[in-house]
């Protein structure tokens, strides 16, 4: 008997930086580190959380990054938080506020969505 694939389900990751963020030191191995994760389809999307009076148009919109978003699809809550125990911007303590990091089902019913 074959075992059935998994039921995979969706996450929100938000992960709020630390005042003195040291987001460039780390970001070259968390693309690296993230990339087979997206390659894969663990991870769906994410991108940078921006200061209130920022745009995401805005030419210098990188510097207003003060954390991350992140879909992602998983067995569960605990898979998530797996994944996110190893990531470098958690595991540094230099990144991301472990306190305020917050993972939620989520649904999503546009799972085709393009953005660009």
């Amino acid at each position: 008997m074959s075992a059935s694939a998994p039921t995979l389900n969706y996450y929100h990751v938000y992960a709020q930086d630390l005042p003195d963020a040291q987001r460039a030191k780390h970001t070259e191995a968390h693309m690296a580190q993230n990339t087979p994760l997206i390659q894969s389809g663990v991870i769906k999307f994410g991108g940078g959380l921006l200061r209130p009076e920022s745009n995401s148009s805005d030419l210098d919109a990188r510097q207003s990054i003060v954390g991350s978003f992140i879909i992602v699809q998983a067995e569960s809550i605990e898979a998530v938080w797996e994944i996110l125990h190893k990531e470098i911007f958690y595991v540094s303590g230099e990144v991301w506020d472990r306190e305020k990091v917050f993972v939620a089902p989520v649904y999503v019913p546009f799972k085709e969505a393009r953005f660009e």
